[in-house]
């Protein structure tokens, strides 16, 4: 009888000792799928941060043309009646 408990012991240790091999497998599958969605996020995250910078240079863009078509009508009120002194 005593034989018989080393064996089902020895199984029950050989079943954990590859039930340990899958879970390791699986944690090392796992760094390396978390390691590519690091690196894919990083893409990202550059990607987003250069178009926002685009729509800021946008932004500033619209602005200063915007303050520039409010300073022209008066450039050119003024222009007309410098030359209607004349």
């Amino acid at each position: 009888m005593s034989l018989d408990l080393l064996n089902q012991l020895e199984e029950k240790v050989a079943t954990t000792i590859n039930a340990l091999d899958k879970l390791r497998q699986e944690i090392d599958q796992l760094k390396e799928e978390n390691a590519d969605l690091r690196a894919e996020k990083q893409v990202w995250e550059e990607k987003l941060n250069g178009l926002l910078g685009k729509f800021s240079e946008l932004e500033t863009a619209a602005q200063q043309t915007e303050n520039f078509s409010e300073e022209t009508p008066a450039d050119e009120n003024e222009e007309q009646r410098v030359s209607s002194w004349s």
